[in-house]
């Protein structure tokens, strides 16, 4: 339909609203210039990012058990949509195909966002909505997340320790220290530090 634009996940920010809220910033797939944030919360960045980064969780999240539910019961996710914004508020919906029977779910968008992710369906809009909601570059304040990162070098710490490290947030389901582990270990990875 040329009324429907697809969108995916530019970035995923630090809010100055306050340290449990985080601003998703999504657009256009075909045109970057076509991008609005949403306000979500800590535990909803949390599923997206676990998504994102590919981290495993020793047991399945909620966002997990939903799409195990539905593969239970043949049930697919054909796409998410986003409906409408109305007094500061985004709502959207998730269309699910069961048995040929197309069923939409109401559904808040950083849920339907992390279920898009682990399901692989497309994440929609109307179009005027999204030239309606679309803000420019100049309005959307990136900076960096304002994390302490670990401090590894090969003196202080070995790739197997990194390993185990990453082993017991995963089991500890502390998948914030598990994304800054992986990120670490990726990076020296891609440095040669690790052989």
């Amino acid at each position: 339909m040329k009324n429907i634009q697809h969108l995916i996940i530019a970035n995923l920010l630090p809010s100055s609203v306050g340290s449990s809220s985080f601003i998703l910033l999504l657009e256009s797939k075909d045109n970057s210039d076509l991008k609005f944030p949403i306000v979500i919360g800590y535990n909803e960045a949390q599923a997206i990012t676990i998504e994102m980064e590919g981290i495993k969780p020793s047991r399945p999240l909620t966002h997990d058990l939903f799409i195990n539910m539905l593969n239970g019961l043949s049930i697919t996710i054909d796409s998410i949509t986003i409906t409408k914004f109305i007094d500061g508020i985004f709502y959207a919906i998730i269309t699910v195909n069961a048995n040929n029977t197309f069923i939409d779910i109401d559904s808040r968008p950083s849920d339907a966002v992390a279920i898009s992710l682990r399901s692989k369906a497309p994440i929609k809009i109307n179009s005027n909505l999204l030239k309606t909601l679309s803000i420019h570059d100049a309005h959307i304040n990136i900076e960096p997340v304002n994390q302490r990162e670990l401090e590894i070098t090969k003196a202080t710490i070995s790739f197997e320790d990194l390993n185990k490290l990453l082993t017991d947030a995963l089991l500890n389901e502390n998948y914030e220290l598990a994304a800054k582990i992986r990120d670490d270990i990726s990076r020296l990875k891609n440095t040669n530090e690790i052989k």
